[in-house]
């Protein structure tokens, strides 16, 4: 019986506890097909209680094909990303790490495209569409109408559109399992890996791209999405995104 092929999802969250609990639910929801899985790397802070809480549901599920793993840092480790990506990057045994953000899902045929991907030597990759929601308001009626459930929550696939991506930045960056076992992810960053005092902008994926020689090559993958919100949690203090 052949190996499955492997891929590792690292996510930050940081009061972004309902984003979360989308990514989350669709790997329970359209789990990836047989010969496929997924490690889903969490990275968040104790601190942060509903980001633990969710976890701690979701550490009860089951799902073929899928295994759960979270990473809990200080909160200054976690509000630098390239901390928690370089530790998951030296550790993983995946064909394919994907650096992602909280608010982006996926489904079945996601996971599936991976097996066509063949024998590409690209280090880093990323998908040529994913699909943004029409607007910022649809996107924050949406995470609303996920507050006020318990459980599994889902977007509807009809308010979102496609946008074609032009380089691997922000939660798309994909790279070789090889790669990462042998470089981490900005190991030797002074500057990278430096905790921070709080979360901001990031521009390491900007020198992940500079590291690595390449803005990424775009590859077919579909059944990705990302929630549009114009709030952000970590940014105002009574809003749990």
């Amino acid at each position: 019986m052949s190996e499955p092929l492997r891929i590792e999802v690292v996510t930050h969250c940081y009061r972004y506890a309902t984003l979360l609990r989308h990514q989350l639910s669709s790997l329970v929801l359209g789990p990836p097909a047989p010969g496929v899985e997924v490690t889903m790397t969490v990275c968040y802070t104790l601190e942060d209680e509903e980001t633990t809480r969710v976890l701690s549901w979701f550490d009860q599920q089951e799902v073929r094909g899928v295994v759960w793993k979270w990473l809990p840092l200080p909160t200054a480790e976690l509000c630098r990303r390239s901390i928690g990506r370089n530790r998951a990057a030296l550790a993983t045994l995946a064909d394919w790490v994907w650096f992602c953000d909280a608010d982006y899902w996926f489904t079945t045929e996601c996971w599936e495209a991976f097996t066509r991907l063949g024998d590409t030597t690209a280090r880093l990759i990323f998908p040529r569409h994913v699909n943004g929601h029409l607007s910022h308001d649809m996107g924050d009626r949406c995470i609303q109408r996920a507050r006020e459930l318990d459980g599994l929550v889902s977007a509807e696939t009809s308010e979102f559109e496609p946008e074609r991506m032009r380089r691997a930045i922000g939660g798309i960056q994909i790279v070789r399992g090889d790669y990462c076992r042998e470089h981490g992810y900005l190991k030797n960053g002074r500057r990278a890996q430096r905790p921070r005092t709080s979360w901001k902008r990031t521009h390491d994926d900007v020198w992940f791209c500079r590291a690595v020689g390449s803005r990424g090559v775009p590859v077919e993958l579909p059944g990705v999405y990302r929630i549009r919100h114009s709030l952000s949690g970590r940014v105002v203090p009574d809003l749990i995104s």
